[in-house]
């Protein structure tokens, strides 16, 4: 197919000359359409109304026109496109540079160097929803850090490595011994991606014997037992070192002990911790079924007899039992439980030994004072016919208040001129100190008076007496009468 150079009509093979706009074609043998040239003579040449029919119908005309228009927009499109080009070029580097891993690596240690808890906070992340991960709950895996060097370096060796490979959340192992991995949590800005040092939660597991026993962690209450030799599991927390409080009060006993857990070498991250392994009931027993249950000195109003599972007690907890036997209270040994013992018997042999032996005692010293008063009184008499204190001076505590007295009374009743002799003195009371030392005596005592004519009279007194053991000595002298 021929077109016209000059007008671009279509022409046939064998035309000579254009006929639309007389073109004389013999020296044309391009198939190209030719652009239409504009000139003055063609314009001139045809009517004017033809002329812009034969321009208007130009494929040529319209296709030059065509382009000069989108020329002009494109300037434009390409100046966007260059722009956005080179926008999103920027923010790809600035993406990939501030998610690169490696920085995020540096980033934790400067935290950790610089004790840049907020920051530290923001590095960190945890897949279990319960665990906050905050200002206050990093401060013991950063205060381990301070504790333990060989961890932490440990710690980057491994967050290096994840560097060069990060880990997918999903693809992370629950049983993996590192409790701090570098992590791809997901997408930020919707195409970097978003790393973050995952923190493996830790868990405490606490078995006890007794329920109601109170736990606190680093000062904050976290629950208590429910059930009698139960474990319960408290978590999720940050790994660290952490200090566990436990609290227990009972009817018999009031214990609290605190125990240092370390989350970080945990088995699984759970730690195991047993608190008041050595509380236990008791089943009590003794001879004498209605003596009384002391713990640690405190009566628990109940009887031997009751005392069945009774308790729970301590290993530290003090145990006796308190009976009346022959008029008087006695009190058993004390005892002491072993952990895991459940059974004791509460023995008031010794209690009975130990005031047989008291009762002995008691008889050997009422059995000297009754020599001493017996002494005592005929040497007064003595003392007094002869007029010579010294017969009745041994029996009493020299310089002591009696001692005094009689001094002064022999001579004056011997000048009374009566003769003395004793009936009778026996003891009717006595009080003796718990070291034997001391006490008074309560006595009766008949006397009879001879007068010079020869009259004869008895005369009797109560009296109470203080003595003293003298060592030197070795027996009880008389140190006030009354």
């Amino acid at each position: 197919m021929k077109f016209c150079s000059k007008c671009g009509n279509e022409i046939n093979e064998d035309q000579t000359f254009c006929t639309t706009c007389g073109n004389d074609l013999k020296n044309e043998s391009t198939n190209e359409t030719p652009p239409i040239e504009e000139n003055t003579s063609t314009e001139n040449s045809l009517p004017k109304e033809e002329y812009q029919r034969i321009k208007d119908t130009n494929p040529a005309q319209k296709h030059t026109t065509s382009n000069n228009k989108l020329t002009k927009k494109s300037k434009i499109s390409i100046i966007v496109a260059a722009v956005l080009i080179v926008a999103i070029i920027a923010i790809v580097q600035v993406g990939n540079y501030l998610s690169d891993p490696k920085k995020l690596e540096a980033r934790f240690q400067k935290d950790v160097v610089t004790n840049n808890v907020s920051d530290l906070a923001n590095t960190l992340y945890c897949n279990d929803t319960r665990l906050t991960v905050d200002n206050k709950n990093v401060v013991p895996l950063l205060d381990y850090f301070k504790k333990n060097p060989s961890y932490y370096d440990e710690v980057i060796e491994n967050l290096n490595n994840d560097a060069l490979s990060p880990k997918d959340l999903s693809n992370i192992n629950i049983s993996s011994s590192n409790t701090l991995t570098l992590t791809n949590i997901g997408k930020k800005f919707l195409i970097f991606p978003n790393y973050k040092i995952n923190v493996k939660p830790s868990f405490v597991d606490i078995t006890t014997t007794v329920k109601d026993v109170n736990f606190s962690l680093n000062n904050t209450q976290i629950g208590k037992s429910d059930t009698d030799k139960s474990t319960k599991e408290f978590g999720p927390y940050i790994p660290g070192t952490y200090l566990i409080l436990a609290n227990y009060k009972g009817k018999y006993v009031t214990l609290n002990h605190p125990y240092q857990v370390d989350l970080i070498k945990t088995s699984n991250g759970t730690a195991t911790l047993s608190v008041f392994e050595d509380m236990n009931y008791l089943n009590i027993s003794s001879d004498y079924p209605d003596a009384k249950i002391f713990v640690n000195s405190k009566d628990t109003n109940v009887k031997v007899s009751d005392a069945t599972n009774f308790g729970p007690v301590d290993t530290s907890s003090k145990i006796y039992a308190t009976t009346v036997i022959g008029g008087k209270t006695l009190k058993s040994e004390e005892q002491s439980t072993t952990s895991g013992e459940t059974d004791i018997n509460i023995s008031f042999q010794d209690a009975i030994n130990a005031q047989t032996d008291v009762q002995a005692q008691l008889d050997d010293v009422k059995s000297q004072l009754n020599d001493l008063l017996q002494n005592y009184a005929s040497g007064l008499t003595a003392a007094i016919n002869a007029n010579d204190f010294s017969l009745v001076s041994p029996y009493l505590t020299y310089g002591s208040k009696l001692y005094t007295q009689q001094q002064a009374n022999v001579p004056g009743s011997h000048a009374g001129g009566d003769y003395e002799s004793l009936v009778s003195a026996n003891i009717t009371d006595f009080n003796i100190s718990d070291d034997s030392q001391s006490g008074t005596i309560n006595t009766s005592e008949t006397y009879n008076f001879v007068s010079i004519d020869g009259t004869s009279i008895n005369k009797s007194y109560s009296h109470v007496y203080k003595f003293q053991y003298n060592g030197a000595s070795s027996g009880y002298q008389f140190t006030n009468r009354q």
